[in-house]
C-alpha cells in the first residue's frame, strides 16, 4: 500500500482505547474465522465496524466480477434495506477513490471534497458528515472493495494506530469474504456433480441393457462417453415387424450435458416415428424437422439408422452425414463401405433422405461407429485415423462381435497411453452367423 500505517504502539499511556479496539478486532476474528455464510460473516464485519470505529454507520462495498461496479453489501444505519444491493461505478465516491488508489481515506468533512458523490439513500434524514475508508486487501494484495466507517465520533483523536487497526480488520474482512465466496463455490460445484452424475445415470438407462436375440445374427456394442455424460447415442430398437430390428449410432456436436440433452431428444423422436412402421428415411426426415425446430444454430447431429430383415437377411440404411458404416467380410479378408449419404440432422428445415438396401451375406460383419475412435488421439496428438481402425478390423476380422467390442476399447486405450480420451466412443458390431 502506499499509505504509510505504522505498528500499532502498545506502549503508549493514552492508548487504552486501542486495546479495547484490538480486543474487539481479535472477536471479530475468530468469528469471521469460525463462520463460511457469507451474509453472517458481513454483518459482524458491519457490526464491529460501527463499534471499533464509534461510527453511525458502516458499508462494505465488494467489486462486480467484471471489476467495473462497486455493490453495497449489507449496511449498518437508516435505509439497510433499500440500500442493500445497489452499485455504483468502481471510479466513482471516496470508496471508488480508495480502490483504485489502494489508500486509506480519511475525509474530515464530506462537503469540502469534490470526491463525495452525496448519500445513497436520497430523501433520507441521515446525513453523512465524515468518512473513514480502507481498502479490502486479501490475500493476494488484491483489493476486492472498501469498508467504510460513516460519521465517526472519535476522527478527531484518529491516527496511525487507529489507522492499521482498521485496515488490519478490512484485511480480515476481505480474506473472510473470500473464504465464504469459495465455500459457497464448492458447495455449488458438489451440487453440479451431484447433478451430472444424476445425468449420467439418466443417459445410461437409455443405452441397451442386453443384446438382441435374433435369429443367424450375433450383435454387440457400447458407448463410452469422454465426459461424465456424452453426446454419443447408440440404439438396438425392435420393430414392429418381429423380423426387422433398428440399429442407430449418432453424434451429437460438443459434449457435456447440453449434447446429452439433445440425444435425448433425437431418442425418443426416432422410437416414436418407427413405432409407425415408417420407413428409416421417413423417420429421419421427421427427427430433422424436430431437431432443427428445438435446437440451437450451432447444434446438429449426424447419424446413421439401419434397419435389418433378419428373414431377407437385407440392411435398409439412411446415413445422415455420419461416419460410413464398414462391410467386414471374413471369407474374402476384405473391408468396404456403405456409400449412400445424406445432410446432418438440424442443418436445415426440410430435408430428403436417400435410402440404400444392402444384401448381408454370412460371416459378414457390419461396423457402425462415431469418430471418437477414428479421432482418437495419443499423447503427440496424433489420430488413430481410419486406415488404422480399417486394418485392425482385418486384423480381428474372425472375433465375435462382443470380443470386437472390447477388442478395440482396449485397442484405443493402448493408442493413447496417457493421453485422455477426448471424443466420445461408440460402436455397434452386427455378424450375420447363418
Amino acid at each position: 500500500m502506499a499509505t504509510n500505517i505504522n505498528k500499532i504502539d502498545m506502549s503508549k499511556e493514552n492508548n487504552l482505547i486501542d486495546v479495547n479496539k484490538l480486543n474487539l478486532l481479535m472477536e471479530l476474528v475468530a468469528k469471521i474465522n469460525s463462520n463460511l455464510e457469507l451474509k453472517n460473516i458481513l454483518k459482524e464485519i458491519m457490526n464491529a465496524t460501527k463499534e471499533i470505529m464509534s461510527a453511525e454507520a458502516s458499508s462494505l462495498f465488494l467489486l462486480s466480477e467484471d471489476k467495473k461496479d462497486l455493490i453495497l453489501t449489507v449496511p449498518t444505519g437508516p435505509l439497510t434495506a433499500e440500500l442493500s444491493g445497489k452499485k455504483i461505478p468502481a471510479t466513482s465516491g471516496i470508496s471508488g477513490w480508495v480502490v483504485q488508489n489502494k489508500k486509506l481515506a480519511v475525509v474530515k468533512d464530506v462537503s469540502k471534497d469534490s470526491r463525495f458523490g452525496g448519500d445513497l439513500g436520497k430523501g433520507s434524514s441521515f446525513k453523512t458528515k465524515n468518512i473513514i475508508c480502507v481498502p479490502l486487501i486479501n490475500h493476494n494484495n488484491e483489493v476486492i472493495g472498501a469498508l467504510q466507517a460513516i460519521n465517526s465520533l472519535q476522527l478527531e483523536k484518529f491516527g496511525q494506530d487507529n489507522a492499521a487497526i482498521f485496515q488490519t480488520m478490512a484485511n480480515q474482512a476481505a480474506i473472510a469474504v473470500e473464504n465464504a465466496l469459495l465455500h459457497k463455490e464448492r458447495l455449488n460445484n458438489q451440487l453440479l456433480n451431484r447433478e451430472i452424475e444424476l445425468a449420467s445415470t439418466i443417459q445410461s438407462g437409455f443405452w441397451p441393457k442386453e443384446q438382441p436375440m435374433i435369429s443367424n445374427y450375433k450383435v454387440a456394442g457400447c458407448s463410452i462417453p469422454a465426459k461424465n455424460v456424452g453426446g454419443d447415442y447408440f440404439d438396438y430398437i425392435s420393430l414392429p415387424n418381429k423380423n426387422n430390428w433398428g440399429f442407430t449410432v449418432a453424434d451429437v456436436t460438443g459434449k457435456g450435458v447440453s449434447a446429452a440433452l439433445l440425444m435425448a431428444t433425437m431418442r425418443a423422436s426416432l422410437r416414436s416415428h418407427l413405432e409407425y412402421s415408417n420407413t428409416p428415411n421417413i423417420s429421419l426426415t421427421k427427427v430433422n424437422e424436430l431437431i432443427f425446430n428445438d435446437s440451437p444454430l450451432d447444434k446438429f447431429i449426424t447419424a446413421i439408422y439401419c434397419e435389418l430383415d433378419s428373414i431377407k437377411n437385407t440392411i435398409r440404411y439412411v446415413n445422415a452425414g455420419h461416419n460410413n458404416p464398414y462391410v467386414l467380410d471374413v471369407e474374402k479378408n476384405s473391408i468396404s463401405t456403405l456409400d449412400v449419404g445424406g445432410l446432418m440432422l438440424g442443418i436445415l428445415d426440410t430435408v430428403k433422405y436417400d435410402e440404400e438396401v444392402y444384401e448381408i451375406k454370412s460371416n459378414q460383419k457390419l461396423i457402425l461407429y462415431s469418430d471418437g475412435i477414428t479421432e482418437a488421439r495419443d499423447v503427440k496428438g496424433d489420430f488413430y485415423g481410419e486406415k488404422r481402425f480399417e486394418n485392425w478390423l482385418l486384423d480381428n476380422k474372425t472375433l465375435d462381435p462382443d470380443a470386437m467390442v472390447k477388442g478395440i476399447t482396449e485397442e484405443l486405450i493402448h493408442f493413447r497411453n496417457e493421453a485422455e480420451q477426448s471424443d466420445d466412443i461408440t460402436i455397434i458390431v452386427i455378424q450375420r452367423v447363418g
